[in-house]
């Protein structure tokens, strides 16, 4: 896949590119998610852990191809991880029916000194187009139902709640988008 140029985030000057992960990255990607859930305990978020996202689980993304991270300067500022894998616990939601293929983002992380940037927004489109290239037909994921800016975010950008699922951590909220 071609990067794709992400240099127009108003704040920040410094050219941002979208790229799949690469095994080089998992360090990064690591670090990455680190700077996360310290960000999220901070504001009394506890979404992750040490259990989730796993090492493992990010292994095996980037191995699939399906990791994708934005960077600059040689640092990951966000990443997210788009494939077709819908989690079990998602089913019984209020979908539209599908009329293709549909994708699902997981993961989604913008490093704490980057938020508040667009760089959510940047990462979210950039799903999109992609899932779009691959010929679905919508988007769905999930967000903590206690982290308010995920799901403001999610609403901003035109997905739709399709209801709840409770999971390791508590109630999350599924979201839909069709493309």
């Amino acid at each position: 896949m071609t990067s794709r140029d992400l240099s127009d985030s108003p704040p920040d000057p410094r050219p941002l590119r979208t790229e799949r992960a690469t095994a080089a990255d998992l360090p990064l990607l690591l670090a990455l998610k680190d700077a996360c859930v310290a960000q999220m305990r901070a504001q009394g978020i506890d979404q992750w852990d040490d259990v989730y996202p796993s090492v493992a689980l990010f292994q095996a993304d980037v191995a699939a191809g399906t990791v994708h991270v934005a960077r600059a300067d040689g640092a990951l500022h966000g990443a997210f991880t788009l494939d077709a894998k819908l989690d079990p616990l998602w089913a019984g939601m209020d979908w539209q029916p599908a009329t293709g293929p549909v994708a699902a983002v997981h993961r989604l992380m913008v490093h704490p000194g980057q938020q508040g940037r667009g760089l959510g927004r940047r990462l979210m489109a950039h799903a999109e187009s992609l899932a779009k290239q691959n010929g679905c037909c919508a988007i769905r994921l999930d967000a903590f139902a206690a982290n308010p800016a995920a799901l403001a975010l999610y609403s901003k950008l035109g997905y739709r709640r399709t209801g709840g699922a409770q999971m390791r951590k508590g109630p999350f909220v599924c979201f839909e988008k069709l493309l």
